[in-house]
């Protein structure tokens, strides 16, 4: 995937330092605090897990969406079990945890010898633990076809630890102004930018 014309309004971009995120860009349209929380957001959790493709925040739903590419043929059953199985598992740790689960969608794109799984979870109920276990059961289900980056992204670089993480996605959840970031990879770099349209609470 590639930026092109119209896709940003004026932009300033930001690489991390020698060291830290080297081939990590942080596109935004806001200098404001929650700008920069939800933008990092994305650029960590990338880097913290190589298996994710793609991150995005959905405003207009408060959800996260998170893309995983698996190689191979797997047909429509495999995918349909998989996805009660995770959904099972993150009911569960979403009870544990005292919240209540208002979406888990899972929804998967199917090319030749490829396809891309995308979930999307609400922003109100989504926990650091949920999403280090949906990356595990995604290890423990594909494998070697679950694609992952080969990049070492010192993520902890950023000083964030699961409590930072956390209070980001509270924050998210307490109605502040959401803008449509996108996150993906991208020639060995992390990009993520803000998409002009994207609206406010709903």
């Amino acid at each position: 995937m590639s930026l092109r014309p119209g896709d940003l309004r004026a932009f300033s971009s930001t690489r991390f330092g020698k060291g830290s995120f080297d081939e990590v860009i942080v596109v935004s349209e806001r200098d404001t605090y929650a700008a920069k929380g939800q933008s990092s957001l994305l650029a960590f959790l990338l880097a913290r897990y190589p298996q994710l493709g793609t991150l995005q925040i959905v405003p207009q739903s408060r959800t996260m969406r998170f893309g995983f590419f698996v190689k191979g043929p797997w047909d429509v059953e495999s995918f349909t079990k998989f996805g009660e199985y995770l959904g099972e598992n993150v009911e569960a740790m979403v009870q544990l945890a005292g919240r209540e689960l208002s979406c888990f969608d899972l929804r998967v794109t199917q090319y030749e010898d490829l396809s891309m799984v995308e979930i999307d979870r609400d922003m109100g109920s989504i926990t650091p633990e949920e999403i280090a276990l949906i990356v595990a059961l995604f290890e423990e289900q594909f494998n070697m076809n679950l694609m992952s980056s080969d990049e070492d992204f010192q993520a902890d670089h950023l000083d964030w630890d699961d409590g930072v993480v956390q209070h980001v996605l509270e924050d998210i959840n307490r109605e502040v102004h959401l803008q449509e970031w996108l996150g993906f990879r991208e020639d060995g770099r992390i990009l993520v930018f803000c998409k002009p349209t994207a609206s406010g609470t709903t």
